[in-house]
């Protein structure tokens, strides 16, 4: 039997977010992003795309397209917020959820379908559902595979239900423009066009591989399966979060490497606050380098064990950019940390360059395993342990005092004894 997913999308979710929030801003398009003239749009709402504004959209064009456009700072912590509701929400329909981002997700509902006596019954349930208990609207694509389900849910939005079945391929997803298919960029659309190849069905057909397989290269097969509706039906879900990141976007760009180092530092240092925060650490780092016409560069490296250290964070961080520095203009700089696990899973070996704060976490983390065993043992650092042999040298060292002294007192105290004896017995003879 074909599996059942869903793609649930958010819509707008940023825009719509904020407009549950302040009601008032329905009535106008608002866009969140950079207050900055050299910032970019995360999202608008619909209002606001009628004059052609999107997401990725750079806030002077943006302005110029729709010059009543009201941009609002965006409150990541609000919508994370939100955005874990809607998963906790989902999660009573199915616990086979694939989070793919903050506003999006896949949703295995094979099982819980069949209680339904007609199939759409489920989707209908969980989008009115989603409505009514958060306030936003979502999309949802229903397929037997990821992809189906995914070019589905972009079919009919806002508030859209659409069904993908590979019988209906040829009808619903061959007629789609070029640009629509998931996994064509910006930089390969026009290379595409300006072969003729306007359509997915233009891209499929058998009589262009010749001159498509070269642009699209390794990617060409997997396109053609996911066309063909034989791409994968599995999905990847777990309860713990995969990465955390940080960005920063530039008022002005940045051509030195001086200067893309400095903001690198100031970057780790508020992601290693943030996953200290949150008790995590990584083994998996990358940064991203955008540039001044929105190219991006994406470079990782794993690191040598787990951590959540400012330093390591940015030692690594800086080995990247080095490594691949141009002097072109860098208007934004993030840094992800990925492979993340909570500190009290990891053991750590202390090495001779930890601080004490990752010592003491360390030590800790192995003092409570041991209890945990019900084991008579306590571990504790060897500076400690210096400490108190130390400590006891000293006190030995000064009851040794003491006691001299206390000898030397009392000799004393003989010695004017016995001179007081003599005085006394010349004193007598006398």
């Amino acid at each position: 039997m074909a599996r059942v997913l869903f793609h649930i999308d958010l819509n707008a979710f940023f825009a719509s977010a904020e407009e549950l929030r302040n009601p008032e801003l329905k009535e106008f398009p608002i866009a969140v992003g950079s207050l900055s003239s050299r910032g970019v749009l995360t999202t608008a709402n619909y209002k606001a795309r009628e004059f052609g504004v999107h997401s990725a959209m750079p806030v002077r064009q943006a302005l110029s397209l729709c010059p009543e456009l009201k941009i609002i700072p965006g409150d990541y912590e609000y919508y994370r917020s939100l955005s874990r509701q809607f998963f906790d929400y989902l999660r009573q329909y199915s616990g086979m959820l694939e989070i793919l981002s903050v506003d999006e997700c896949f949703l295995d509902v094979t099982e819980p379908i069949k209680k339904y006596a007609r199939p759409l019954d489920l989707a209908v349930d969980i989008q009115q559902g989603v409505y009514e208990k958060l306030g936003l609207k979502c999309s949802i694509g229903v397929a037997p595979t990821r992809f189906l389900a995914k070019m589905a849910s972009d079919m009919m939005k806002p508030m859209g239900i659409t069904v993908l079945r590979k019988s209906e391929i040829e009808r619903k997803l061959l007629p789609l423009p070029v640009k629509d298919m998931m996994g064509i960029g910006k930089k390969t659309l026009p290379k595409l066009q300006e072969l003729g190849i306007e359509t997915i069905g233009d891209l499929a057909n058998p009589d262009n591989r010749n001159k498509v397989a070269p642009i699209l290269g390794k990617n060409y097969w997997p396109m053609m399966m996911q066309i063909q509706g034989k791409s994968s039906d599995q999905l990847s879900f777990s309860s713990t979060r995969k990465s955390i990141s940080h960005a920063e976007t530039f008022g002005s760009d940045l051509y030195s490497l001086e200067e893309v180092l400095n903001q690198t530092r100031m970057i780790a240092m508020k992601l290693a606050g943030r996953m200290q925060k949150i008790s995590k650490m990584g083994k998996q780092l990358s940064v991203t380098l955008r540039d001044r016409d929105f190219n991006n560069q994406v470079r990782s490296i794993s690191l040598s064990d787990y951590t959540s250290r400012y330093e390591t964070l940015y030692e690594a961080a800086a080995i990247l950019v080095t490594e691949n520095f141009e002097p072109i203009g860098y208007r934004l700089i993030g840094i992800t940390v990925g492979s993340l696990k909570d500190e009290d899973q990891i053991n750590l070996q202390p090495t001779l360059f930890e601080p004490a704060s990752a010592t003491e976490t360390i030590i800790r983390q192995l003092n409570n395993s041991v209890k945990n065993e019900g084991l008579d043992a306590f571990f504790m650092p060897a500076s400690e342990l210096l400490k108190k042999q130390n400590k006891s040298k000293a006190d030995l060292k000064n009851e040794n005092e003491n006691s001299k002294t206390k000898f030397e007192a009392s000799d004393k105290d003989n010695v004017e004894t016995i001179t007081e004896k003599k005085d006394y017995s010349e004193d007598h003879l006398k």
